[in-house]
């Protein structure tokens, strides 16, 4: 096919605010996805927008099949996955229960 450009599961992102370390959740525009790669201010890493990744999160329980949003902390720029949608950015669905002591959640990255 002709136009055919990629498979669209990685993202080519420009670091900027701050470094990204690898396994990071990176915020581009309203798409949410998991550095594969460490980068500087300025590089341009791979992000990747498809799959289930273990990540940080904040409080509260969430159960299987939530919706999973990116909470990024004021001032500290800490990022979480919580199940509120105000004022955060949605990742995705919960891919199995995490209870509210639990440090990560698995999410299913979606868009």
């Amino acid at each position: 096919m002709k136009n055919f450009v990629e498979d669209g599961k990685v993202l080519n992102y420009k670091v900027t605010g701050a470094a990204v370390k690898s396994g990071e959740v990176v915020v581009v525009g309203k798409l949410v996805g998991v550095a594969v790669t460490d980068g500087a201010l300025g590089d341009t890493i791979a992000v990747a927008i498809d799959g289930v990744y273990k990540l940080p999160k904040g409080s509260g329980a969430l159960t299987q099949g939530a919706q999973a949003y990116v909470n990024v902390a004021e001032g500290t720029g800490a990022v979480s996955i919580v199940g509120t949608a105000t004022s955060n950015t949605f990742a995705g669905y919960v891919w199995a229960d995490a209870a509210a002591g639990d440090a990560t959640v698995e999410v299913k990255l979606s868009f």
